[in-house]
């Protein structure tokens, strides 16, 4: 991977939702389902809780 990728690379997740075995958005070259799948999923979790909440 090149420095300029490493230090401009995506930093945060797409907007559309990856499927588990593509290439994870970061650029690491893992899957998705092995790097940020789980951080991803409680991120979004933790966002429609707090819309929820919001709306009572």
């Amino acid at each position: 991977m090149s420095l300029f990728k490493n230090l401009f690379g995506k930093s945060q997740p797409p907007e559309q939702e990856l499927g588990r075995n593509e290439k994870c958005w970061c650029g690491s070259d893992k899957k998705y389902k092995h790097c940020h799948f789980e951080k991803d999923q409680k991120r979004l979790a933790a966002i429609r809780a707090s819309q929820c909440t919001s709306r009572g």
